[in-house]
């Protein structure tokens, strides 16, 4: 019974011990991805290739084009096409082949890429637009701050919201008449990594290592993170989670996590990565964070419902304590009825 005691209690410590969290082998230099039909697509910036994953595979590699000083940096989707923005360089449609290129003025070296209802839309950090192009293939323009780098949109109002980190404004523009609507002031400076939280609200990341949750109609501050450790800049992401209601923000700089915030509770946590975490990427189908970690050349996969170390340690420990007890007056009640 002693020994039956002993390999249960081990048991249940190893089941509650045992983390989830893979680390994928990548290409050189994992920057940025988008999920598409079931799949994720990584650049793999130093290696010059489009990187295929499912579930936690690379299951194929593709050859980017290569242009005189600059690499592949962002990507978006839309409509069977793949657009690839190339830090100080050029905007690709690519579909395998290369379909067009498009210039982008003073694109700089932290341009951002979405796709917002009928177009693609790419900052140029350098200067003070965003460019566009259009179903047509036609590329145009708006005017905004300077330096814009961060980008959001929301699909049911059709509005794509732009951050800067020149300023503390945010820009909402309608992408059905292309018209600044909304303009608001934030509580701090430059604007690193934007989300849409559904039906209303913003998640904007600020160098101030803060998170802002704004009313996207009003501007109005509704809540605000701290992040319990520096690293938010230009080359970090920021992606909501529904079933969780949950942020995952990549701490990019001179670190190796990803911080957590919980909506509903207002907790924040930190989950270890790899080195220097730049893109992340939500799958819808199988709940999971992708986290591309440019400094080890590895792709992290979280399921969302790992939460981070800070949070849940205590937590953990507690939890292991209770169920041991339970077990241990379980077995010795059971002990003692025998014996009676």
């Amino acid at each position: 019974m002693k020994i039956f005691l002993v390999n249960l209690i081990l048991l249940i410590l190893l089941a509650v011990s045992t983390t989830q969290i893979s680390q994928i082998p990548s290409a050189s230099g994992p920057s940025y991805g988008v999920y598409v039909n079931g799949k994720v697509y990584v650049i793999a910036q130093s290696s010059n290739l489009l990187q295929v994953i499912q579930g936690n595979t690379v299951t194929m590699n593709y050859t980017l084009p290569s242009y005189s000083g600059a690499v592949p940096f962002r990507i978006a989707y839309l409509d069977g096409d793949f657009y690839i923005i190339y830090q100080k360089g050029p905007l690709v449609q690519w579909n395998g082949n290369v379909v067009k290129t498009f210039n982008i003025p003073e694109v700089g070296k932290f341009p951002a890429i979405i796709s917002a209802g009928n177009y693609v839309v790419v900052t140029a950090s350098y200067g003070n637009k965003i460019y566009l192009v259009s179903p047509s293939g036609n590329l145009t323009s708006i005017t905004v701050m300077n330096g814009p780098q961060a980008l959001a949109y929301d699909n049911q109002t059709n509005t794509l919201y732009v951050g800067a980190y020149d300023t503390n404004l945010v820009y909402g523009i309608s992408m059905s008449t292309l018209k600044v609507i909304y303009n608001f002031t934030l509580n701090a400076t430059t604007v690193d990594a934007m989300a849409f939280i559904p039906p209303d609200e913003l998640a904007v990341a600020t160098y101030a290592q803060q998170v802002e949750i704004l009313n996207a109609t009003t501007g109005k501050v509704l809540q605000v993170f701290s992040i319990p450790t520096f690293g938010v800049n230009g080359y970090s992401c920021m992606v909501y989670v529904p079933s969780n209601y949950s942020l995952y923000l990549s701490v990019a700089h001179e670190n190796d996590v990803v911080a957590v915030m919980n909506l509903k509770t207002g907790g924040v946590s930190l989950i270890t990565v790899g080195n220097s975490p730049n893109g992340i990427v939500y799958d819808p189908m199988d709940h999971s964070i992708y986290v591309m970690n440019y400094g080890s050349n590895t792709i992290s996969m979280i399921p969302v419902s790992v939460q981070g170390s800070n949070a849940s340690n205590n937590f953990t420990i507690y939890y292991v304590l209770a169920v041991i007890a339970v077990v241990i007056v379980v077995i010795l009640g059971i002990i003692a009825v025998r014996r009676k």
